[in-house]
């Protein structure tokens, strides 16, 4: 009985290994096509029941979450590993290939989460575990390209030829861009904005959060 149970769940497992390999590109796509869009299809599909949502797409944290594991392949096979300075603690945080996953999931975990307690606050909403989880689930599905694509810029700007640095920088500036311009997309979807207080908006939260995680990174690594 237990070897059943086993191969039951590893026949489960490969079924869903499978389903991420169509389901992560076509999801991903369809995010950078049409971002305002997707949040509203999350909506949609989070007002289902469990065992119905996303039947066609992958949900949005799972999205983050993988989209967080190709980056840091993309840092493997590159081997574009930075610096991340030699403290106990930094050890500790950036010195393994776990801890380097966990980092990654919280600092974008953060974007989507400072961006959704925003959208509560816009519509006056309360903070509680029901009124968080769509705006949440959104805001984790706009920030997985940015994910990748800034894996990807330092990717390529880290390898040897000389205009690759630029190149690499350029690719991250279009990938910043649309994140900013689909969150901004977004924030007016769902909201009576014009686009220069959507764009003033969103830029100012990016920024506030950018900085507030610079500011603890630059605590711990120096720990």
């Amino acid at each position: 009985m237990d070897l059943m149970r086993i191969l039951r769940s590893l026949e489960e497992f490969l079924y869903e290994l499978v389903g991420w390999l169509v389901f992560y590109p076509r999801t991903l796509w369809r995010v950078l096509r049409h971002p305002a869009v997707m949040a509203r299809y999350v909506e949609g599909e989070l007002g289902k029941p469990e065992e119905q949502r996303f039947a066609d797409t992958i949900s949005p944290v799972l999205m983050l979450i993988l989209s967080v594991v190709i980056a840091h392949g993309i840092e493997l096979v590159t081997r574009s590993h930075l610096a991340w300075g030699s403290g106990a603690l930094a050890g500790m945080l950036f010195g393994t290939e776990q801890g380097l996953l966990l980092m990654r999931c919280i600092v974008f975990c953060t974007f989507a989460f400072t961006a959704a307690l925003s959208t509560l606050r816009q519509r006056g909403q309360p903070v509680t575990r029901d009124t968080l989880r769509v705006p949440f689930s959104i805001q984790a599905l706009l920030v997985s390209p940015f994910v990748v694509g800034a894996s990807l810029a330092m990717a390529v700007g880290r390898t040897a030829p000389a205009w690759a640095e630029a190149g690499g920088g350029i690719l991250f500036l279009a990938t910043l861009a649309w994140y900013l311009g689909a969150r901004v997309q977004v924030y007016r979807a769902f909201a009576v904005a014009g686009w220069f207080k959507a764009v003033g908006y969103v830029v100012g939260m990016f920024s506030l959060t950018a900085a507030a995680l610079l500011a603890v990174l630059a605590v711990l690594l120096s720990g």
